[in-house]
């Protein structure tokens, strides 16, 4: 079981990738993000574009892999169209988090899919702004684990933001 996105070799990598092409800055922007130099994270890769002052969010891009396991495309869809005002709530407060803190975070939720799938999602989501200061975009990897899983097994604060002892 993923306890952190360093049991993760996807999560750790797309990780690793965000935080070289950062550099000195607090926060790497899109046009650092050479899809060329990440062939094996692009099935797991999703980039949501933060609008209206992170007050809506549109899939811009979403992996083979995502789209798998969820069993639907929702690239080029808003939060607001695909999800309960329960569930969207807590996904687009995620982003204001990560909007906010300029920070990556790393989460577990679980999900049932579209094709009716018991899954658990390992996400690591990261920052982008082409600003340089506000939050545009946000990359994210995600892996997933099939199958029932004990209550017990997916603690809900694993849901927390990496900070500098996470960091590589």
């Amino acid at each position: 079981m993923i306890r952190s996105y360093v049991d993760d070799p996807i999560l750790k990598s797309m990780f690793e990738y965000w935080d070289r092409k950062r550099g000195e800055r607090a926060v790497a922007a899109r046009r650092d993000i050479d899809p060329t130099e990440i062939p094996k994270l692009l099935p797991h890769i999703q980039l949501t574009e933060v609008l209206d002052d992170c007050t809506r969010f549109r899939f811009r891009l979403v992996g083979t892999a995502v789209v798998q396991a969820y069993g639907a495309d929702f690239t080029g869809k808003y939060t607001d169209e695909l999800y309960s005002p329960r569930v969207r709530a807590r996904i687009e407060r995620t982003y204001q988090i990560i909007y906010n803190k300029k920070r990556p975070m790393f989460l577990r939720s679980r999900y049932v899919t579209a094709k009716g799938y018991d899954i658990v999602a390992n996400r690591l989501l990261a920052p982008l702004s082409d600003d340089g200061g506000d939050v545009d975009m946000v990359i994210a990897a995600l892996t997933f684990e099939f199958g029932s899983l004990p209550e017990a097994a997916l603690d809900a604060r694993l849901d927390a933001c990496l900070d500098q002892a996470d960091m590589l």
